[in-house]
């Protein structure tokens, strides 16, 4: 579809822009929020997107006048600006030319920011975005905030923009929606942790630290700025806020640290006071633990107490896929963390796990420049076994070897069935892979939903296997002929 959008004058989007046609480039979930916005707003909105167009679920937007679709491959039209999806790298010719042309280009979430009517939360790191904006949605909803839990944990920023004025928006932010900000500032910013990742888009591991470390860069004093003190990089972050920090491992001088089984919250005018229990958080994992500190401290800078930090962490559910607790079958728990997609986040996960009693299922898309060692470490203690599936089996048959008995499984299915078969009661069996999923599987998602799927049915043969047995019990006389 091409048609040409009706010309109307520049409207204000905000941050002193008046644009009147913008091109939204990637017309994803993000990209769809920014075109309604700009055309709710006023804007006519050329799409671009690199899919065919049969492809594309563009909805109300195909019907709309205002709006015309183009290819990548097509010269850059008229426009005052230009929104980038998340998926769409900054070197991409259309984009260049809007830069070498002095046109502005922004983010989907920087189009947003300068029209949400209250103070923004602001959420990054490799590791742990998506439950730790929920935890803070959540600390302060139990505060009696009115919260958009937004960003790149669900709805785009732009579909949240309406609505009553004084709500929090908590944003989970990947490194990709922080390039080509222009003046997002986050009353409070987190960022979480920092692993090789995303190293096909960045040139090393710097370039991607300094993509997570923007988060702060336009951060003022009376800003909060909540950082890992265990993570070297992190902990050095630069921001004019308030730097805030977190540790299980040591005491801090300003955030929260961890005294045993309490998380306290230290402040230099203020001293020391509990925030809470760490079985006040029914969620497994040492990562998870990270994450409730990190987001304790984001809902504190909101005005949250600890009653309500707790209170919230009581009725937290977790979310899919993050060492998420399916089944336990014959004794044997099984854990779907199927989000785990580098080498870090699985290193978390095993941390809290007993000593031997892991099965782990390892495997799938490796990520370029992701170093295993920690990971390897951590399974000569904590496996029992391992499983090999995906396009990594043979190089995690290499990286692995010697470090617990290992099988190499090719698929999912096969990795199940040997782990169970192998387990036995007190045992874990574990989906952790460290790899992404697309070599199998559509997401990291549908490989979690694949796991569970396959933890039912050996759950249901365990249980008719385990009832066929008692009913042949119930046809033997006492001496051990047939009744």
């Amino acid at each position: 579809m091409t048609t040409t959008p009706t010309t109307t004058a520049p409207v204000s989007l905000g941050a002193g822009r008046a644009w009147g046609r913008a091109l939204v480039y990637g017309l994803g979930v993000s990209g769809r929020a920014a075109a309604e916005l700009l055309l709710a707003r006023g804007a006519a909105v050329v799409g671009v997107d690199g899919r065919p167009a049969g492809e594309l679920q563009l909805a109300e937007l195909a019907d709309d006048p205002r709006f015309e679709l183009r290819g990548e491959a097509d010269a850059l039209p008229p426009v005052d600006g230009v929104v980038l999806s998340p998926g769409v790298p900054l070197d991409r010719p259309l984009v260049a030319a809007a830069r070498a042309a002095g046109l502005p280009v922004i983010s989907e979430v920087e189009l947003a920011f300068p029209l949400l009517d209250g103070p923004v939360v602001g959420i990054t790191g490799s590791n742990g975005k998506s439950t730790t904006t929920a935890m803070t949605g959540a600390m302060l909803r139990a505060a009696g905030r009115e919260v958009e839990v937004c960003g790149n944990i669900g709805d785009a920023v732009s579909g949240r923009v309406d609505g009553p004025p004084g709500r929090v928006f908590v944003i989970e932010l990947s490194s990709f929606q922080l390039e080509a900000m222009a003046t997002f500032r986050p009353a409070a910013g987190a960022w979480l942790n920092l692993s090789p990742d995303h190293l096909d888009r960045y040139p090393d591991l710097e370039a991607y630290a300094a993509a997570k470390e923007s988060l702060f860069v336009r951060q003022e004093a009376g800003d909060v700025a909540v950082l890992n003190a265990d993570d070297p990089r992190v902990a050095r972050a630069v921001t004019r806020g308030r730097r805030r920090f977190f540790s299980r491992l040591a005491r801090v001088a300003d955030g929260c640290f961890l005294d045993g089984e309490t998380v306290v919250e230290i402040a230099p005018e203020g001293g020391e006071q509990p925030l809470f229990e760490r079985h006040d958080l029914p969620l497994a994992g040492a990562h998870n633990l990270e994450n409730a500190m990190a987001a304790a401290l984001l809902a504190r800078a909101l005005g949250a107490e600890p009653e309500h930090l707790r209170a919230a962490l009581a009725s937290f559910e977790g979310l899919p896929h993050r060492m998420q607790r399916v089944a336990e079958v014959a004794g044997v728990t099984f854990y779907d963390d199927s989000k785990a997609t580098n080498f870090a986040a699985t290193a978390k996960s095993l941390l809290d796990l007993a000593d031997g009693s892991v099965h782990l299922v390892l495997g799938g898309l490796a990520k370029q420049g992701d170093d295993p060692t920690e990971v390897v470490e951590l399974a000569a203690v904590k496996a029992k076994r391992l499983y090999l599936v995906g396009a990594a089996e043979e190089s995690f048959a290499r990286a692995f070897a010697g470090a617990a008995p290992l099988e190499r499984c090719g698929t999912l299915e096969r990795a199940v069935a040997a782990a169970f078969a192998a387990a036995v009661a007190g045992d874990v069996v574990l989906l952790s892979p460290a790899c992404a999923s697309f070599d199998q599987f559509r997401s990291y998602a549908h490989r979690g939903d694949v796991f569970q799927q396959l933890v039912a049915k050996t759950a249901a043969a365990s249980r008719a296997g385990a009832a066929n047995g008692a009913a042949a019990k119930g046809h033997e006389a006492p001496g051990g002929g047939e009744a």
